[in-house]
């Protein structure tokens, strides 16, 4: 069990002052900073430190154009492929402003950055003072939720967080609703990643640095392990389907395998196939894959 803390912090914005209390893991290092001159237009961004990461990362956010007094919104995480806030395969977020999907669903939209390759694990704590302790899944259900919850109008329960990613990013999404089923109410991934990777791709794809070690991964991680579990398997049975699985390619290892293990375990899901889909953000299936798990307007 985590032990918690009351930590008195401060966030600036622009010349609005805010002072409040928020609970995280003790002896995390928190600073939260305004960027002035975000580099997306119409996003807001910050720039977060914590001992969650290496060093200071970007946070974009998206907010409804019009927001209505005492309405409380639902939030859309998208998850990262690449370090930073964007790379060869684009933006979530910038894609979903263009989609209008913050204005047509009525939704937050929120993009945590990494400066390690996101493959989003929690690797074990370093048994070396000072080694930097990488826990990118850690970092968006203690660091990223409570500071969005503290600062926006957001419906703040399980109903109303919504996670998207693919490839990589698809893996820490599934992951990361099937470790926190009460947190997160629906994802939608596309092109997973291969839930068991070889030896090779763990030692040289960046995997190593966000889980540490493999036992870390295959004990806690690995996600066809996870659907077997029944914790996992008591949060995503029932009538109320809470995963989106969406392929562009087959070639994708972890769509067949998270498909076949869905299936196994009779869990509800919506599966959709769509061949020649490019494997970006902006090829076509983020609309489809958001309007799978957002609420309706």
């Amino acid at each position: 069990m985590k032990t918690r803390l009351f930590i008195r912090w401060r966030i600036i914005i622009g010349t609005l002052g805010l002072t409040g209390f928020l609970a995280i893991p003790a002896g995390a290092g928190l600073k939260i900073e305004p960027d002035l001159k975000p580099p997306n237009p119409g996003i807001r961004c910050f720039t977060v430190t914590s001992d969650y990461q290496r060093g200071p990362n970007k946070l974009e956010v998206l907010l409804p154009d019009k927001a209505e007094a005492g309405r409380k919104y639902p939030v859309l995480y998208t998850l990262p492929v690449n370090t930073g806030t964007t790379g060869q395969w684009g933006s979530a977020i910038v894609e979903l402003q263009k989609l209008n999907v913050h204005n047509r669903y009525g939704v937050i939209v929120v993009a945590p950055a990494y400066d390690v390759d996101p493959w989003f694990g929690d690797m074990p704590k370093p048994d070396s003072a000072g080694a930097p302790w990488i826990r990118q899944q850690g970092y968006v259900v203690d660091v990223v939720i409570p500071f969005i919850d503290k600062q926006y109008p957001t419906l703040a329960e399980k109903n109303g967080r919504f996670l998207i990613g693919f490839s990589k990013s698809g893996f820490g999404a599934f992951g990361l609703i099937l470790r926190n089923p009460d947190v997160f109410a629906k994802v939608a991934v596309f092109d997973c990643a291969d839930p068991n990777p070889t030896e090779k791709i763990f030692d040289t794809w960046g995997m190593k640095m966000s889980y540490g070690t493999r036992e870390n991964f295959d004990a806690n991680f690995n996600l066809v392990t996870l659907l077997k579990t029944e914790r996992v398997m008591k949060a995503m049975q029932g009538d109320t389907r809470r995963i989106t699985l969406m392929a562009g390619s087959l070639a994708y290892g972890g769509v067949e395998a998270i498909h076949q293990q869905l299936k196994d375990g009779k869990i509800p899901y919506t599966y959709v196939v769509l061949p020649g889909m490019g494997h970006s953000w902006n090829s076509g299936w983020l609309g489809m894959a958001a309007h799978s798990i957002l609420p309706q307007p």
